[in-house]
């Protein structure tokens, strides 16, 4: 069959019908038999038989009829094998005969052909015939020509009452291409809105919710929308937070830029009055409202002057008052105006002032074991100070400085930095045993009181269960694998494939949140990032509205681009919006007559950003516009900063709306089973109950229900998967090199020795209260480290012999690193006391002629100078180096797989934080075989029972217990254990 189409043109299209032409013969063919035609036009049959099947063609003897709509949607391509015309050379000019806005205006069409010589062609439909010649419009120009024919036949009429139909030639022009339509200087500047919804921009104040309308482009809202009104109350009258895949987004779908949006609540809604039916936004620049909708907006005007129990009545359904104020017969019809989107989480109750929670039956676990030995004057407080407390604060202090916040918590409290500066400043150059520097003093002035407190209240689950998440399930058809079209080349391990699809899983089986607690190096960060790309290209079925916000200490920050960068395509994300350090500036507001803390950063610019980077203390400072936008996924990096439910940190967390969250941290129990609790209460709030209740369920450690509440952790739970996933790296072998753990016991030397027996007489002679038993554990664990500290210069040779041989620690941490110098490897040492970190650093530059000192990480060096010390430690040349490190301030967020061997010349007390300094080098990119090293300084005639033994015994026993069973790596009867085996019953039988 040599066949093809054939075009019969019609006033409103075209017939189509398919012919098979013999050599002296011309035949219709059915269509039926459209399948035999040449193979060339099975693609234009194809399309011919959707439009039918589309209800656009229609059967027309043995063709098929098109209607113009229908013709404008003929692809290029296919116009040849149909039979049509191609695209006419001709462009169409508009010019404009008074304005839009009066009667007498008119728009008049003229027509060029490519010479611009100006012709008057004749048009049908799609077809345009000029000088014998048919050629076919395209489909912009067919719409803008239909929308200037209805615009002219409005003329006569009222200004206002055109510019409804001027929106249709607006909306045809952006359409059609520049070389197909010209437009006069005023066609080109005039600029109409038309709006048809409304949504609801909320904002938390003393006096209860304020809220104004933003305007929504006709059929923004719909039937999808209508099933996620705002939350209902359940049986047990807690309000549960609606998915919110399914909401709008104020700032993405809101049909005015943010200024005209300002200038149209100006006009409408701070006006007295009925609503008008358009609005001058600007220079040229309309709004049209629909009828229904200016009713509606009347109603909302009306509502905003109620009291407070009102305004939250009507936030809670705003379509049901709305269909009662406007007579209708049911909802959808309000839900036709009224377009739900995220704003505030339901757990936000208001605002008010900062209280911090109380828990009397919630008596503090000490973190640590140092004596709370002198007091520090902060601004009008008084805080108990020990060496170590001192060190965390100073460090808390740079924190807050770099990153431009203007408080500095600790212990749950907020101290003004200028004060906590004007503090450390003034602490005395030798402080009671001051076991770390301080940093230097800094000159600050008294603070100035912010003139806004206020915070944002929540339902804080701590007497009872008062808010519960609900677990609608989520949809979305991509595949649950890694997508490896958004991974730039990276090779996922096993366990991270795992990982991934059990995130996917979580998410669309509802969970609010989950917890990601795989053992440190393991890929954590990796896995994120691939179920953020995986999120983000869900967004596009409307499944994953709204930003994705990731909080993360600062140093962590700049790991999170780069690890994005390393491991997923470009742009995968979308733009990154980085609200910490130097950029934060940009984001802030000015502080003009009607700025709040609200407003206190660019809101609009949260809501549109890809992704958002910023630290747990910049929330806090800013948690009030945070908590405005509706986040798809909030990812809480090292989530064990919100691990206590009365500090600002952790409320801020709680008060953000998140659709997913995703918590990451090694450690989820740092010193009591209550920061699981915490932790898991921002995941998915009311699933571990109250707080209260959760205390008294597992306070007392019992086994068998520790047990259980790790079951109910890590297992599946009516049919979703397990709320928490946790590998540790003994189980994760493969892509890890062996490690490998040794201790070394070594006698004390005379002097130290000495010290140490010293000291155990002491504390035995003394009294036995708990203040006692720290400060002899204090001075034991100190002398144990060093019985002199690091006086005397570091740089005399003779010093340095006499301080090396006066430590077994030291003496036998020298003889370790000549073996590592040997083998030619690299080594981190970790060292609490800042000064013995300089004398150690002084003489292993000589021991070993070395260029330089080797560099100290502590609490002293700012987030970004610390990865930057990293980044060069990690880059040089092969071969022997070393790096001190205090274990605190370095021993979380950092990689240095340039090193293979870790000494811990200095214990900490907490096995859960020295498993994380190990894990510094032990992590997935190891390539080498690691070591760690752990000497021992043992009494001569105490053997066993000396401090060191007993630690390590101790620490053993609690990392195997919390590994197995979630239990606390510390507990309140370690103090007293450890003074009865080292100090009480030390040296007897």
């Amino acid at each position: 069959m040599a066949a093809s189409f054939q075009c019969n043109r019609t006033d409103n299209g075209a017939e189509l019908v398919l012919v098979d032409r013999g050599l002296f013969s011309r035949k219709v063919v059915a269509r039926t038999d459209w399948d035999r035609a040449p193979p060339a036009l099975s693609p234009a049959i194809r399309f011919l038989r959707r439009l039918q099947d589309e209800g656009q063609a229609r059967p027309s003897g043995e063709g098929l009829m098109l209607g113009t709509e229908a013709l404008t949607e003929v692809p290029n391509g296919l116009a040849p094998a149909l039979g049509l015309p191609p695209l006419a050379k001709l462009s169409v000019t508009l010019q404009f005969k008074s304005r839009v806005d009066t009667p007498e205006g008119e728009i008049r069409v003229s027509w060029s052909d490519t010479t611009s010589r100006r012709v008057m062609p004749k048009v049908r439909g799609v077809f345009v015939e000029t000088g014998g010649e048919v050629g076919r419009l395209s489909s912009p120009v067919v719409h803008l020509l239909a929308a200037v024919e209805a615009y002219n036949a409005t003329g006569g009429q009222r200004g206002e009452d055109r510019i409804g139909t001027w929106l249709g030639v607006q909306t045809a022009l952006r359409q059609a291409t520049g070389e197909e339509v010209k437009t006069d200087g005023f066609l080109g500047s005039l600029t109409i809105y038309q709006a048809g919804a409304f949504a609801l921009d909320v904002r938390q104040t003393a006096g209860g919710p304020q809220f104004d309308p933003v305007l929504m482009a006709p059929g923004m809202a719909g039937s999808d929308a209508d099933e996620t009104d705002a939350p209902e109350a359940g049986e047990d009258g807690v309000f549960s937070d609606a998915s919110a895949g399914s909401r709008r987004d104020n700032e993405r779908d809101a049909l005015l830029p943010p200024e005209l949006q300002k200038a149209f609540a100006r006009q409408a809604v701070d006006q007295t009055g009925r609503t008008h039916d358009a609005y001058v936004l600007g220079r040229n620049t309309f709004v049209v409202l629909e009828p229904d909708l200016k009713a509606a907006l009347d109603v909302v005007k009306r509502v905003r002057s109620l009291p407070e129990a009102e305004r939250r009545a009507f936030l809670r359904n705003p379509r049901s008052v709305l269909a009662e104020a406007l007579g209708a017969d049911d909802v959808e019809a309000a839900g036709r105006l009224f377009v739900e989107t995220g704003q505030y989480s339901d757990r936000v109750e208001g605002l008010g002032l900062w209280e911090k929670p109380q828990m009397p039956w919630l008596t503090k676990r000490r973190s640590d074991w140092l004596p709370e030995s002198f007091p520090l004057q902060i601004g009008s407080r008084s805080v108990q100070m020990t060496p170590e407390r001192l060190q965390d604060l100073a460090e808390r202090a740079e924190a807050a400085k770099a990153g431009d916040l203007p408080f500095v918590e600790f212990d749950g409290d907020e101290h003004a930095l200028p004060d906590v500066e004007y503090a450390l400043a003034s602490m005395p150059t030798e402080a009671p045993t001051l076991q770390e520097e301080t940093q230097a003093p800094i000159e600050a002035e008294p603070p100035e009181a912010p003139a806004d407190r206020a915070v944002l209240l929540i339902k804080t689950n701590i007497d009872g269960n008062d808010y519960v998440l609900s677990r609608p399930k989520r949809q979305s058809s991509l595949p649950s694998t890694l997508p490896l079209d958004l991974i730039s080349g990276t090779v996922a391990k096993p366990h991270q494939e795992d990982g991934f699809a059990w995130l996917v899983e979580a998410w669309g089986a509802g969970w609010p949140g989950v917890l990601l607690a795989d053992d440190m190096g393991l890929g954590k960060t990796f896995q994120a990032l691939a179920f953020m790309a995986w999120l983000r290209k869900a967004s596009a079925q409307r499944m994953a509205i709204g930003p994705l916000l990731i909080v993360a200490p600062t140093a962590l920050l700049r790991n999170w681009q780069a690890e994005a960068a390393r491991h997923l395509k470009p742009d995968v994300l979308g733009d990154c919006l980085e609200a910490f350090g130097p950029r934060l500036s940009s984001l802030k507001s000015t502080k003009d007559r009607d700025w709040t803390p609200d407003d206190a950063l660019d809101v609009a610019a949260l809501r549109e950003a890809g992704w958002i980077l910023t630290t747990y203390e910049t929330l806090a400072t800013y948690h009030r516009a945070f908590a405005r936008v509706a986040y798809a996924l909030v990812v809480f990096d090292e989530m064990q900063k919100v691990k206590s439910p009365d500090t600002i940190n952790t409320h801020a967390a709680k008060a953000l709306n998140a659709d997913f969250v995703l918590g990451l941290t090694g450690t989820p129990i740092e010193n009591r089973l209550e920061d699981l609790w915490c932790i898991i209460d921002r995941i998915a709030p009311g699933y571990l109950g109250g707080l209260k209740e959760f205390s008294r369920t597992y306070g007392e450690e019992d086994p068998e229900a520790l047990r259980g509440l790790k079951q109910r952790l890590d297992e599946p739970q009516d049919q979703a998967p397990p709320i928490m996933k946790r590998r540790m790296k003994e189980d994760i072998l493969e892509g890890l090199p062996p490690k490998a753990v040794s201790t070394y016991r070594i006698v004390m030397p005379p002097s130290q020795a000495s010290a140490y027996h010293s000291a155990v007489l002491g504390a035995k002679g003394g009294e036995q209260s708990m203040g006692a038993m720290l400060k002899a554990i204090h001075a034991l664990r100190g002398i144990s480290l060093h019985p002199d500290g690091a006086p005397g210069d570091p740089y005399d040779l003779a010093w340095q012999r006499r301080w090396i041989e006066s430590s077994a620690r030291v003496r036998q941490t020298i003889e370790i690193l000549k073996e590592i110098e040997a083998k030619g490897e690299k080594a981190l040492v970790f060292i609490e006391d800042r000064a013995i970190q300089k004398a150690f650093a002084a003489v292993a530059a000589s021991l070993f002629a070395l260029p330089g000192e080797p560099k100290i990480i502590n609490g002293a060096v700012a987030g970004g100078d610390r990865q930057a010390l990293v980044d060069r430690f990690q880059r040089a040349r092969p071969g022997f180096d070393l790096l001190l490190l205090s274990p605190k301030a370095a021993g979380v967020g950092l990689t240095i797989t340039a090193a293979n061997h870790v000494i811990h010349l200095s214990r900490w007390w907490n096995p859960a934080v020295e498993d994380q300094c190990n894990d510094r080098v032990y992590r997935i990119g190891q390539d080498k075989p690691v070591f760690v090293h752990v000497p021992l300084a043992i009494h001569p005639d105490y053997g066993d029972d000396s401090f060191d033994v007993k630690l390590d015994r101790l620490l053993a026993a609690k990392r195997s217990l919390s590994r197995h069973m979630l239990a606390p790596p510390t507990g309140d009867g370690d103090i007293s254990k450890l003074f009865a085996e080292t100090v009480a019953h030390a040296g007897l039988d």
